[in-house]
């Protein structure tokens, strides 16, 4: 290994797009996102020469400072360069933490190193694709089709606090739809609570929230004209039972 160069000539810095726009393992992102970055570089040797047909052992690691420190990520692949050029995808037998690339770690480097040789230096600073730093206005709009339409998505809950009311469609209609929906709520005495509408109103749908020791929910239903009912079991079992209605 000590004619391999200390340095890798980056091609295409795929890592680049994931501070701002990629999506943790662990949240509740559609099935069909990546999960997986793309690293892509060329290997020389001590003579600058590029590394060909060579069966190696390469190491990434992840680290919020650039140099020293304890990496956050590591994951290590055999890789074969070709005229020297390599490419590995990140994350694919270790996954990424939850949390890696939501912003809270501050600026991250990739490290890399080859087989027993030291780790590579200077250590390569992760920065945005243009593109992908539209993402982080997406940040806090959890359910917004277009945030841009919003000044602030908290305030949007009461058409009367919009700053411009030109985007809503029609604020009388949301202030009529509002007034035409009603909840009700009751408690699970003795583990069970049945709900009905007003006289003119049609059940919505239910929720059942048993508490008490080993609580579990036994059985809910809910009819468009008829009740809803909520059974609880599990020892001491209580909570509450509500339903919405709509005129």
């Amino acid at each position: 290994m000590s004619r391999i160069s200390k340095k890798v000539a980056v091609l295409v810095a795929a890592l680049a797009c994931t501070v701002l726009g990629y999506v943790p393992p662990a949240s509740a992102g559609p099935a069909n996102v990546p999960q997986t970055l793309t690293q892509q570089g060329r290997l020389l040797d001590s003579a600058g020469a590029p590394v060909d047909g060579v069966q190696l052992t390469f190491t990434f690691s992840l680290y919020t400072t650039a140099a020293a420190g304890t990496a956050i990520w590591t994951e290590t692949q055999t890789i074969t360069p070709d005229n020297g050029y390599f490419s590995a995808k990140l994350g694919d037998s270790t996954a990424f933490t939850a949390g890696i690339f939501d912003g809270s770690q501050g600026t991250l480097y990739l490290g890399i190193k080859i087989g027993s040789d030291a780790e590579m230096a200077p250590r390569q600073e992760l920065t945005s694709v243009p593109f992908a730093m539209l993402a982080l206005k997406a940040i806090s709009s959890t359910h917004a089709d277009n945030a841009d339409l919003a000044t602030k998505a908290t305030s949007a809950t009461n058409a009367d606090n919009a700053t411009n009311a030109s985007n809503a469609t029609v604020a009388n209609t949301v202030k009529t739809i509002v007034g035409n929906i009603t909840s009700k709520s009751a408690t699970l005495s003795g583990g069970t609570a049945t709900l009905s509408c007003d006289t003119g109103q049609v059940i919505t749908g239910g929720f059942c929230n048993p508490t008490g020791a080993n609580a579990y929910v036994v059985a809910t239903g809910t009819s468009v004209k008829g009740s809803y009912t909520c059974t609880c079991g599990g020892t001491s079992c209580s909570g509450i039972a509500a339903v919405s209605c709509a005129k």
